[in-house]
C-alpha cells in the first residue's frame, strides 16, 4: 500500500484509528514503566530462582530416587508371598533334582519383573536349604558359578555367602562389584526370606543397584547448574553415591551440613544445597558454584536494556499496525450497517451496540424455535427405534438417545400398541383434531399410573409405548403393564364412551430388540382387529396359540444372512432350530404352511449364496440339492439335515478362503520381520501399522496360524543371526547388540542368557574351544 494511501485511510478511519492506537500506547508503555522499575529486582529474582531450580532438581531426583526404592521394597514384599517361592524355601538339597522344572518356571515366571524397573534388572534369589541361586530366566544350582559372574570384589565367596545371602534386612554399603566381565560399584539391598523370619533366615532377596543408575537420576545438577552431588548414609556413615566430587572433599564439607539449614554457603562462594530422606535417613548434598548463578543473572541487565529499546521501537510499529488493521473491519460494519439500517449515529459504539444487540435477539428467537423441534427429534429417534434402522452398526445408542434428549432408563422391556377404537373409516379436520386431543388426555392419565415408558404416534388413532425397567421380574412387568392398560380402558370406556384396544409384543432383552417386540405387537393389534372375538388387551403369545401363520420375521433371516456371512455355521444352525421350533413344534403349522417356510429359508439360503460369486460352481450341487427340496416327499429330519449340509458346505468355503488368506497375511508379516528385524524401534504397533491392520488382529492371527507369539518369534530371528554373528564374525558384543536389532548390549546379554542358557561370550568361547 502506498504512503498516500495510507494518509487517506487514516482521515477516513480517524474516530477508530485514534482509539486504537491511544489503547495500544497505553498497553505498550505499562509494562516497558514497570520493566525498568523492576529491572534490579529482576537480576536478585534470577538469582532466587536459580536456587530454587537447582533445589527442585535435588529434590526430584530425590523423589524418583526413593520411588524407585519403594518400588523394590513392594517388589520383596510381593515375591516374599508367593507361593511358589514359599514352598522352595522349605525344599530340602536332597530334593534339589526332584524340582528342576518348578525351579525353572519360578525364573521363567519372575522374569517379567526386571524390566518394570531398571534398578530391578539385577535382582536374584538365594535358596539356604537347596544352595541354589535363582535369577531371571535361569537358575544356577551351584552359587559359586554364581559368584564367578556376579561378586564384590573385597568378598570372598564364603564371605559373600554370610555377609550377603545371610545379612538381615536393609541395605550394604557402596561396594565395588564385577558384573558380566565389568566393574562398576552398588549398593545392594537385602530383603530375607520368609516374610516374617525372626530368627535364621531360609534364604534372601538380593538386589544390587549399580551407583551410575543412581547417578543418572540425579545428572540434572551437573548438566544444568555445572554442580556436583553425593549421597551419604546417616545411618553408618558411608556414601552411597558421588557425581562430580572427589570422596576426599566430602568428609570437609559433610561436617559442615545441617539437617536444620538446608542452605548454606562454603567460602568459595559455593551454595550447598541439602536434602534429607527420613524414610532411609540419608542425606542428599548438592553444591552449585556461585559463577553458575551469577552467570545466569548477568545477562539479564544486559537483555532487558536490549528488550526495553527493541520492545519500544518494534511496539510502536505494532501499534500503528494493529490500530489500522483492527479499526478497518469495525468501520466496514458499521458503514454496512448504516447503509442497511439507512440511520446514522454520532457514537459508533452506541450503534454497534444497538444492531448487535438486535443479532443477539435474533438468536435467542432461534434458539427456542430449535427447542420446539426437540419432541420431533424424540419422536424420529423412536421411531426409527421401533423400526429397526438404528442397528448393532451404531456403538452407543445411549448417546443418539442423549442428543434427541431422551434419557435411557433400561435395556429390557415391552412394547405395546394402543389403538383408539371406532375410527378407522372417519378422516376429517375434526376427527383429527378429537383424536389429537384423546392421544393427550390418554397420555396424561398413562403417566399417572407408570413412569418408565416412552410414547409415540402411529397413525391418527394408535399410540406406541415402550415400557423400560431392568429391575423388576420380566412376568411381574408384564401384569404391570397389562394391569395400567386395564385401568386406562375402563377409565376412558366409563367417563368417555371410548374404546381402547392393545396388543403386546413378547419382552425385548436389549434396545436393538426392541423392532422385534414392536412387530409382535402389530400383528397382536392386527389379530384383535379383525377377530371375531371380543378382545381388548391381547399378548403376541397368545396369537401364536390361535393362529396358522407361520413364523420367519426379518430380523432372523437378517441374522441368518450375517452368520452365514461370517462363516459361523453352529449360529447359524441354531438360528433355524429356532425358526423350526417356532413353527413345527409351537405352532404346529400345516404342510401348505410349512412349505411357505421352507421357500423363504430357501430365498435366504440363495441370497448369501449369490454373495459368494468367487467358487460359485463349488455351490452348485448344494443350490440343486437346496432346489430339490419338498415338502411332502421328505420328512423334517431329512429337510433339516439338508439345510444343516448346505450351511456346513458354504461355510466351510468361507473358512477355507479365510484360511488361505491368513496364510498369506503370515508370510507377508515373517517376510517383512526378516527384513526389519534390525530396527531396535520395531513394534507389534509399527508392524500393525504397515499392513493397515489393527494391533490385536495382527497379534491373534500370528498365534493362531503359528503357535507362537509375535515377539517371540521376532527375538528367534535375532538370536539365530546374534549366534551367526558370534560365530562367524570377531564383531564385539555392542556391535552385534545394534546389529541385530537391541538398545543395549545389556539388554542384549540378558535376553541372549534367558534364551540359550549362556553369555554371549561363553557361547563365542565355547565354539573357539
Amino acid at each position: 500500500m502506498t504512503g498516500e494511501g495510507v494518509i487517506m485511510n487514516l482521515a477516513e478511519f480517524s474516530k477508530v484509528f485514534r482509539r486504537f492506537l491511544l489503547s495500544y500506547l497505553i498497553i505498550l508503555f505499562i509494562p516497558l514503566f514497570a520493566g525498568l522499575i523492576s529491572y534490579h529486582v529482576s537480576l536478585k529474582t534470577a538469582e532466587k530462582y536459580s536456587i530454587m531450580n537447582s533445589t527442585q532438581v535435588l529434590h526430584e531426583g530425590k523423589t524418583i530416587l526413593e520411588q524407585r526404592l519403594d518400588e523394590i521394597n513392594r517388589f520383596a514384599n510381593q515375591l516374599a508371598t508367593n507361593s511358589d517361592v514359599n514352598t522352595l524355601l522349605n525344599k530340602n538339597i536332597t530334593e534339589k533334582n526332584k524340582i528342576v522344572s518348578s525351579m525353572k518356571q519360578l525364573s521363567t515366571d519372575i522374569s517379567p519383573f526386571a524390566s518394570t524397573n531398571d534398578f530391578l534388572e539385577d535382582f536374584y534369589i538365594y535358596f539356604r536349604r537347596m544352595d541354589i541361586v535363582m535369577v531371571p530366566g535361569s537358575v544356577y544350582y551351584r552359587p559359586y558359578h554364581f559368584y564367578q559372574e556376579y561378586h564384590y570384589t573385597d568378598f570372598t565367596f564364603s564371605e559373600w555367602k554370610t555377609e550377603v545371602l545371610s545379612h538381615h534386612q536393609g541395605m550394604l554399603p557402596r561396594k565395588a562389584f564385577v558384573m558380566d566381565e565389568r566393574n562398576t560399584n552398588v549398593i545392594t539391598y537385602i530383603r530375607p526370606l520368609p516374610m516374617n523370619s525372626y530368627s535364621k533366615s531360609m534364604g534372601s532377596i538380593v538386589v544390587p543397584i549399580e551407583s551410575s543408575k543412581i547417578n543418572n537420576l540425579l545428572m540434572g545438577i551437573s548438566t544444568q547448574f555445572n554442580g556436583w552431588v553425593y549421597i551419604m548414609d546417616e545411618n553408618n556413615g558411608h556414601i552411597v553415591t558421588t557425581n562430580g566430587i572427589d570422596e576426599s572433599e566430602i568428609s570437609p564439607i559433610h561436617s559442615r551440613v545441617s539437617m536444620n539449614d538446608n542452605r548454606l554457603y562454603l567460602e568459595d562462594g559455593t551454595l550447598l544445597i541439602t536434602a534429607h530422606s527420613d524414610k532411609y535417613n540419608w542425606t542428599y548434598v548438592a553444591g552449585i558454584p556461585s559463577k553458575t548463578l551469577v552467570r545466569q543473572a548477568a545477562p539479564i541487565k544486559y537483555i532487558t536494556w536490549l528488550v526495553t529499546i527493541g520492545t519500544l521501537v518494534i511496539g510502536l510499529i505494532i501499534c500503528f499496525l494493529f490500530a489500522y488493521r483492527h479499526s478497518r473491519p469495525i468501520t466496514g460494519m458499521m458503514k454496512t450497517l448504516k447503509e442497511y439500517t439507512g440511520t446514522e449515529s454520532r457514537n459508533d459504539y452506541d450503534f454497534l451496540h444497538g444492531n448487535i444487540s438486535k443479532l443477539i435477539a435474533t438468536n435467542v428467537d432461534l434458539h427456542s424455535q430449535l427447542a420446539e423441534q426437540k419432541p420431533l427429534l424424540k419422536d424420529a429417534f423412536l421411531k426409527q427405534l421401533l423400526a429397526g434402522e438404528l442397528t448393532e452398526k451404531n456403538q452407543n445408542l445411549q448417546e443418539f438417545a442423549a442428543l434427541a434428549d431422551l434419557p435411557i432408563i433400561g435395556n429390557k422391556g415391552f412394547v405395546s400398541i394402543l389403538k383408539v377404537a371406532g375410527y378407522e373409516e372417519m378422516s376429517s379436520s375434526e376427527i383429527y383434531e378429537e383424536l389429537h386431543a384423546i392421544r393427550l388426555v390418554i397420555q396424561k392419565e398413562s403417566l399417572k399410573l407408570c413412569q418408565k415408558f416412552y410414547v409415540t404416534n402411529l397413525d391418527s388413532d394408535k399410540m406406541v409405548y415402550i415400557f423400560l425397567d431392568d429391575q423388576k421380574d420380566t412376568d411381574v412387568f408384564a401384569r404391570d403393564i397389562e394391569q395400567m392398560f386395564l385401568s386406562l380402558k375402563k377409565q376412558f370406556q366409563h367417563q368417555y364412551r371410548i374404546s381402547l384396544k392393545v396388543g403386546f409384543g413378547q419382552p425385548f432383552q436389549s434396545l436393538l430388540d426392541i423392532s422385534r417386540s414392536y412387530n409382535e405387537a402389530v400383528q397382536a393389534l392386527d389379530y384383535i382387529t379383525i377377530s371375531t372375538n371380543d378382545y381388548h388387551l391381547f399378548w403376541y403369545n397368545e396369537m401364536i396359540k390361535e393362529t396358522v401363520l407361520f413364523y420367519y420375521p426379518l430380523d432372523y433371516e437378517f441374522r441368518l444372512l450375517k452368520n452365514l456371512k461370517e462363516g459361523n455355521a453352529e449360529e447359524a444352525k441354531k438360528i433355524l432350530q429356532e425358526i423350526y421350533e417356532e413353527n413345527i413344534n409351537n405352532r404346529c403349522l400345516p404342510k401348505d404352511m410349512l412349505e411357505q417356510v421352507m421357500y423363504e429359508i430357501k430365498g435366504t439360503l440363495f441370497k448369501a449364496f449369490d454373495q459368494y460369486s468367487s467358487k460359485k460352481e463349488e455351490l452348485e450341487k448344494v443350490w440343486k440339492n437346496i432346489w430339490d427340496i419338498q415338502v411332502d416327499e421328505e420328512s423334517i429330519e431329512s429337510l433339516k439335515n439338508k439345510f444343516d449340509q448346505a450351511i456346513e458346505c458354504y461355510c466351510q468355503m468361507i473358512a477355507d478362503q479365510r484360511k488361505e488368506s491368513n496364510h498369506t497375511m503370515i508370510h507377508s508379516i515373517k517376510t517383512f520381520l526378516h527384513e526389519h528385524y534390525q530396527s531396535p524401534d520395531l513394534t507389534i504397533y509399527g508392524i500393525a501399522e504397515h499392513f493397515n491392520r489393527p494391533e490385536k488382529f495382527i497379534s491373534h492371527i500370528f498365534k493362531e496360524e503359528t503357535g507362537e507369539y509375535l515377539y517371540e518369534y521376532l527375538e528367534k530371528i535375532r538370536m539365530n543371526e546374534a549366534m551367526n554373528l558370534l560365530a562367524n564374525s570377531k564383531k564385539t558384543i555392542n556391535d552385534i547388540a545394534k546389529e541385530v536389532g537391541y538398545n543395549s548390549a545389556h539388554s542384549f546379554r540378558r535376553a541372549f542368557k534367558r534364551i540359550n542358557k549362556v553369555t554371549p561370550n561363553q557361547f563365542r568361547k565355547t565354539l573357539q574351544d
